[in-house]
């Protein structure tokens, strides 16, 4: 497990350090009392299973290191480490992993190891295409985070992943995804989005993942890996990854969905 601590007090940061170390000794870790530093190392490749951020530091906030962060890799879990309580909410928006409030213990500090939004023992390097159901939904190729050009591109590929190559018709998806503007511009919309999604996958050489029949569309679910497949499969390292939240983006159609409908 990689792990990045950043706190510009020497004294904060050396305490934090040795109780994730004392927590989890065969971590791989790099403390950093400069966020720019530490955004570096990020952008030269290195990628974080967690972030440990102070909030208020110099040069760059916490906030705005987290913001810097979602930006090169969306997965990577933060975790707030603060003397304050007053940043909490935005904490929530960024989809944080956590917050602790200074001086951290070894068993709030293992709690939150046991609690991460983004399960760091879920590998993907296995697959050349992965899907990300626990947590937000994300897709991604040769372990980089897939960019769709529309967003509704990305939830119908979402949707159709959670039905785990069922057929889904157009009146399905439009019923479901898109608010009604009118029968026939959600239509319109449906195909925009449909098409920016083939030609996106066809983009990164994942064409067959899509299933197009007539007014139906599904999945190949062999041409990917998926951590719920994985969980449906019996696989324990998906089901002790699983925290509870499904595809926390969508929450409008994956709350009825997913592990909860799925358990042994």
């Amino acid at each position: 497990m990689i792990i990045l601590a950043v706190d510009d007090e020497a004294l904060a940061l050396k305490s934090l350090v040795d109780t994730i170390k004392a927590v989890k000794p065969d971590c791989e870790i790099y403390p950093f009392r400069d966020p720019i530093k530490a955004l570096q190392l990020l952008e030269s490749g290195v990628e974080p299973d967690v972030v440990f951020s102070d909030v208020q530091m110099f040069d760059l906030t916490g906030i705005q290191f987290a913001h810097r962060i979602k930006v090169i890799y969306p997965r990577t879990n933060i975790v707030f480490v603060t003397g304050y309580k007053e940043y909490m909410m935005d904490a929530i928006r960024l989809h944080a992993s956590g917050y602790l409030l200074k001086p951290v213990d070894e068993s709030r500090l293992k709690e939150q190891f046991d609690n991460l939004l983004y399960p760091a023992v879920l590998k993907r390097g296995e697959h050349k295409f992965y899907a990300q159901t626990f947590g937000n939904f994300e897709f991604f190729c040769d372990n980089l985070p897939v960019h769709f050009p529309r967003a509704k591109a990305k939830e119908i590929l979402a949707y159709l992943i959670d039905k785990k190559g069922a057929a889904c018709t157009r009146a399905e998806l439009v019923s479901n995804l898109f608010e009604s503007g009118g029968i026939s511009n959600d239509n319109q919309y449906l195909s925009q989005a449909f098409s920016a999604l083939v030609k996106t996958l066809k983009q990164i050489g994942g064409a067959d993942i899509i299933i197009k029949t007539h007014n139906a569309y599904s999945v190949n679910p062999e041409k990917f890996g998926c951590d719920y497949y994985d969980y449906i499969n019996g696989d324990l390292k998906a089901i002790n990854a699983y925290q509870g939240v499904y595809m926390a983006n969508y929450s409008d159609w994956s709350d009825f969905t997913g592990p909860k409908k799925n358990r042994f």
